[in-house]
C-alpha cells in the first residue's frame, strides 16, 4: 500500500485524464433565424364550363348571360323565350369553330372597322344618347356589343370567302313539275301528257306543290343545288328541251318533270344567287362543325 510518499512516486507514473477533444463551434440556430414554412396557396376553383371547343373553353357565365339576354330580347318581342337555352348554346358552339377558322386564315377585324361600324349604329339609331339607350334596352355593355360587333363582323368576313364562288353566270334549266303523292296518279298523268294532254293544265289541276301549282308547275329558271328535290333536278338537267321525264320518286312524293330550256351560260337572279351563297356557306359551317371537337357540358 502507497503511502503518501509513495502516494507522489505511484501518481508520477499514472498518466492524467487527457482533455476532451474540442467541438466544432457551430452556431445553434435561433427561433428568430430559422425561416418559416410556407403555407401552401389553395388551387384556384376551376371556373364552371358550358362546352369545350376544339380545346377552348365556353364558360357558364358566358353561356347564361347570353341566355338571359335572348330571353329578355324574346320577350321584349312578344315571343317564346324558351327556345333560348339550345339557340345560344349552337350560336356559341358555331362562334368558337368560326373564330378558330378566321385565326387559321390569318383573318382579323381591326379597331378601326369596329369604330367605324359603330359609328354608323349610332348614327342609325339617332346619335350618343340614343345609343346608349339602345344598350340598355337589349341588356349590352359597351364593351361586350363592341365585342359581338367585332365577332359578326369576322363573321360575316369568313362567311364572303367561303362563298366567293358562288354567283355569275352559271348553267340553269327552265322546268316544269307536277307532284302528286300516289305513284299511280303520277303515272296516269305521264301517260296523259304523252297522250297530248297539257302539262301546265294538269299541274294547276293535280300538283300538290303550292309554290307552283298556280303557275302550271313552273320552276322557273334555276342553276344546280337550288332545288330541294334533288332528283327533279337532276332529271331536268338530263333533259333535252321538250322531253318529258318517267315518273320519278322523291322524298316529297312522285314527280313528273318536263324541261323547257337549258342555257349553259345564264346569269343568276339576285334572289336565286343569295339563296345559294346561304346554302354554300351553311355547308361550309356544317363542315367546321363536323370536323371540330365539341364537348356539350350544360344541359340546355
Amino acid at each position: 500500500m502507497c503511502t503518501a510518499v509513495l502516494l507522489a512516486a505511484c501518481g508520477r507514473n499514472t498518466p492524467a485524464p487527457s482533455a476532451p477533444a474540442a467541438l466544432p463551434l457551430t452556431p445553434v440556430p435561433t427561433a428568430s433565424a430559422i425561416p418559416p414554412t410556407p403555407t401552401p396557396l389553395p388551387s384556384p376553383t376551376p371556373e364552371p364550363l358550358a362546352a369545350v371547343v376544339n380545346g377552348a373553353a365556353i364558360t357558364l357565365a358566358t353561356y347564361q348571360r347570353e341566355v338571359q339576354r335572348c330571353q329578355a330580347g324574346l320577350s321584349n318581342a312578344g315571343l317564346d323565350p324558351a327556345e333560348c337555352s339550345g339557340t345560344v348554346l349552337q350560336t356559341l358552339v358555331e362562334q368558337a369553330v368560326v373564330e378558330q377558322a378566321a385565326l387559321a386564315a390569318g383573318l382579323t377585324i381591326t379597331d378601326a372597322e369596329v369604330d367605324a361600324a359603330l359609328a354608323q349604329i349610332g348614327s342609325d339609331v339617332g346619335g350618343a344618347e340614343a345609343y346608349t339607350k339602345w344598350l340598355a334596352a337589349t341588356d349590352y355593355t359597351a364593351d361586350e356589343f363592341r365585342e359581338a360587333l367585332r365577332r359578326d363582323m369576322l363573321r360575316s368576313r369568313l362567311a364572303a370567302q367561303a362563298t366567293a364562288n358562288v354567283g355569275g353566270p352559271t348553267e340553269q334549266v327552265h322546268a316544269l313539275a307536277i307532284l302528286v303523292a300516289e305513284e299511280a296518279t303520277a303515272q296516269s298523268l305521264l301517260e296523259q301528257i304523252r297522250a297530248g294532254a297539257d302539262f301546265a293544265s294538269l299541274a294547276i289541276q293535280y300538283s300538290l306543290d303550292l309554290s307552283s301549282r298556280a303557275a302550271g308547275g313552273d320552276l322557273g329558271w334555276f342553276p344546280r343545288g337550288l332545288l330541294t328535290a334533288p332528283e327533279v333536278e337532276a332529271a331536268a338537267f338530263a333533259m333535252q328541251p321538250g322531253e318529258t321525264s318517267e315518273v320519278i320518286s322523291s322524298a316529297l312524293g312522285y314527280y313528273v318533270v318536263q324541261t323547257l330550256e337549258h342555257d349553259p351560260a345564264r346569269p343568276l337572279n339576285p334572289s336565286t344567287e343569295q339563296a345559294l351563297r346561304d346554302r354554300a356557306h351553311q355547308a361550309w359551317l356544317e363542315n367546321l362543325l363536323t370536323s371540330a371537337q365539341i364537348e356539350v357540358i350544360v344541359t340546355p
